[in-house]
């Protein structure tokens, strides 16, 4: 998971979260069954959902700002 996190944190610096960045992660749970994770920091979101090849990334309004593809080896090491 620590690679997941990695990227979360470093994508949010690059799109301009201010340092040091404080991500609260959450694991989703629909009608009893993990969906997913999202990471939360000041001015924005992350969600990572099972399955999903990429973590998306929105601003507080619920903008999508970025799409990050992660590679098979950060997925499986999850």
């Amino acid at each position: 998971m620590s690679l997941i996190y990695d990227l979360v944190v470093e994508t949010f610096l690059k799109l301009g979260m201010s340092a040091p960045i404080d991500v609260c992660e959450t694991l989703l749970v629909n009608d009893g069954c993990f969906i997913g994770h999202r990471f939360r920091c000041n001015g924005g979101y992350a969600i990572w959902g099972v399955g999903w090849k990429a973590v998306e990334f929105y601003d507080e309004g619920g903008q999508l700002l970025k799409m990050v593809v992660i590679k098979k080896a950060a997925r499986l090491s999850a």
